[in-house]
């Protein structure tokens, strides 16, 4: 292991250990050292963090690190807090994903289950990314976001979300006939 990898993994280690600290100050300097030194693998901390904080200014600042990301590296972190047990951080996760512009059309499918598996506010992020996709689209995973969406609707009750549902249904069918 290279000398520079090294001290990244250490750096790494002191920021999760920071924001698994007791203390909001050391917490919010760990923050603060996540935004100059950290990589993508503090990114799941940062989604305990703010799972587990009671101080609104961990969670702003979690919030504002997180929605200004803009490495490619960043994108399966995010992603995976898709699937996250706690609905504010799956909320974050699409927040933090459309406000960062990345592209996440290889992942189009997983932000569709979670509108199916979410809530209104959930459904209303995504919908905001699906919104703004711009090509290539690949097949398989448009194949398989309208599958997902074929099914909603087929076996579910009617639901507050399902207007917007509907239009990402709508987006996503339109981007099929594109392919």
């Amino acid at each position: 292991m290279s000398t520079n990898s090294t001290k990244i993994n250490q750096i790494e280690a002191q920021i999760v250990q920071g924001l698994q600290s007791e203390d909001d100050s050391a917490v919010l300097k760990a923050i603060k050292k996540a935004r100059s030194k950290g990589t993508e693998k503090v990114i799941p901390a940062m989604f305990e963090v703010y799972a587990n904080s009671k101080n609104s200014s961990v969670k702003e600042a979690v919030t504002k690190l997180l929605q200004e990301l803009k490495s490619t590296s960043a994108i399966d972190p995010l992603i995976d807090q898709l699937s996250s047990p706690h609905e504010n951080c799956r909320i974050l996760a699409l927040s933090a994903i459309w406000n960062s512009g990345l592209d996440v059309n290889d992942y189009i499918d997983e932000i569709v289950q979670t509108v199916i598996n979410g809530d209104f506010q959930e459904a209303f992020e995504a919908l905001t990314i699906i919104e703004n996709l711009e090509p290539p689209f690949d097949e398989e995973v448009i194949l398989n976001s309208q599958l997902m969406l074929n099914q909603y609707f087929n076996k579910n009750t009617p639901a507050e979300k399902d207007s917007l549902v509907k239009e990402i249904a709508s987006i996503i069918n339109r981007i099929g006939q594109q392919i």
